[in-house]
């Protein structure tokens, strides 16, 4: 029987009494109070410190080997080689000074046996892709070799700059041969023997590249954050923090130094720390890479989908959506994408129709309800909620740790479900100020596009001028 009109989410709805107490049950697991947050915080902050004296931390805290801020007035060209989830984008940026930029790019699609398949079959895709890219820009000839820097989406254990070698591949990457072997020197070998005039200069991760892109225009970027098909932050540590590398660092690095915290893999030695539910340890078990970068399937692209899918048929299985209908596609790991989240949420009007055309059209559901379509945005609000929630106690974690909220900072963010989930940044936001109060005005949050790519070409740059130096 029906019960009177009830709140799900934005919008009017009814529903039985069990849907009604099953949603508010969800609610109560996704929700995270204020304190919960700070709780987060300080964890996640006591894991960086321990991560910068040893390696017996959940994050790695791994040095980019880039001391350098960029100043904003170096000139020149560069190439930025870009592999991350399922594209590689390849960029021709011009530094102009004065903290303009201007690119030129083109994106190839990796195929999936690619991501599976041996380092040498990746490394010859990159070359060639790179070779088909200086056709296009119109430099069929290098007369003066072009510096590269090449931006992986991926952990890397780093001696130098242009010494890099992946500790493990994660999202749907299951790449062999690479173990104990310098990325660098495999595509500069790969360069050299198609006769490609181009020096491997330096190798960075993603939120690296992210953060020194928004530092050449934005001189106080202290942080930059990714959220799109994995998560990860960067930020500007202080050389005297840095213990576990003291004796590796060369006697010009003074000041500070960029860190990748690799804070996807926060929890994965201690799962306690995180405010996890049944529907996210169903997540993790059922994915390709178990106990690995847990924080990550909680807040990230490839996850959020899967994680509203899984609480979907749960609720299923309780018939209490769709009438019990099941179909293949609801049954498919991975099938109901993130971008379905972000377009259940755009969804305003009265009948949630762009709601129905993804369960009816695209997951094949022979009838939904209005009941059903408001219990879907709602599951797809409290997922994308509590990712904002989360990323927004990590990030004060790392504002913390450098002391930065009184003289101000600016926060570079950048990915898809920052930048298309709806209300997402104003979540992010509104979290910060819960855990900050006023003083959240003294963070300026700016989004940076293409900023792998022109992160890596910087790199380059900073590579031969740190040489100098």
């Amino acid at each position: 029987m029906s019960q009177p009109r009830r709140s799900f989410s934005s919008g009017p709805t009814t529903g039985t009494d069990a849907q009604i107490e099953a949603v508010d049950e969800l609610r109560h697991h996704f929700k995270l109070s204020t304190e919960e947050l700070k709780q987060f915080r300080d964890d996640l902050r006591r894991e960086m410190d321990i991560g910068l004296k040893s390696d017996e931390s959940n994050m790695a805290m791994l040095p980019s080997w880039i001391f350098k801020h960029p100043t904003g007035q170096e000139a020149g060209e560069y190439l930025g080689l870009e592999l991350s989830g399922s594209n590689i984008r390849i960029y021709l940026v011009t530094l102009h000074g004065q903290g303009r930029i201007s690119t030129r790019q083109q994106k190839f699609v990796i195929s999936e046996h690619l991501k599976k398949g041996s380092i040498n079959s990746v490394i010859d895709f990159l070359v060639e892709s790179v070779d088909n890219f200086l056709s296009f820009v119109g430099k069929y000839e290098l007369k003066q070799a072009l510096s590269l820097g090449f931006v992986l989406s991926f952990p890397l254990e780093q001696h130098a700059l242009n010494k890099a070698v992946v500790i493990q591949w994660t999202k749907d990457f299951e790449i062999t041969g690479a173990d104990g072997k310098n990325i660098a020197e495999l595509l500069q070998i790969g360069f050299r023997r198609r006769h490609i005039n181009i020096n491997v200069e330096a190798v960075i991760n993603g939120a690296v590249g992210c953060l020194l892109a928004h530092s050449y225009r934005s001189l106080d970027t202290l942080v930059a954050c990714t959220i799109s098909t994995g998560t990860n932050a960067a930020y500007w540590e202080k050389i005297d923090a840095i213990a576990k590398y003291k004796k590796e660092l060369p006697p010009n690095a003074d000041g500070e130094m960029i860190i990748n915290t690799e804070w996807g893999s926060f929890g994965d030695k201690n799962p306690s720390l995180l405010p996890r539910t049944f529907y996210d340890n169903r997540v993790n078990r059922q994915s390709v890479n178990p106990g690995v970068h847990v924080f990550e399937k909680m807040v990230s692209g490839l996850y959020l989908g899967e994680i509203a899918r899984i609480i979907m048929v749960d609720f299923l299985d309780r018939r209490l959506l769709f009438d019990g209908q099941y179909t293949p596609e609801l049954n498919t790991p991975y099938l109901f994408e993130a971008s379905y989240i972000s377009a259940i949420g755009s969804d305003d009007t009265p009948d949630l129709e762009a709601t129905k055309h993804i369960l009816e059209s695209i997951m094949n559901l022979p009838f939904t309800t209005l009941s059903d379509r408001q219990i879907v945005r709602t599951i797809c609000e409290l997922v994308s909620q509590r990712a904002a929630r989360l990323v927004a106690a990590a990030m004060s974690a790392i504002i913390d740790k450098r002391n930065a909220l009184e003289e101000g900072l600016t926060i570079s963010m950048e990915g898809a479900v920052y930048e298309h989930f709806p209300n997402f940044p104003r979540r992010v936001n509104d979290a910060l100020r819960g855990i900050y109060g006023e003083c959240v005005d003294h963070i300026n949050i700016g989004i940076t596009r293409d900023g792998n790519g022109i992160g890596a070409a910087l790199a380059a740059m900073i590579a031969i001028t740190q040489k100098q130096a």
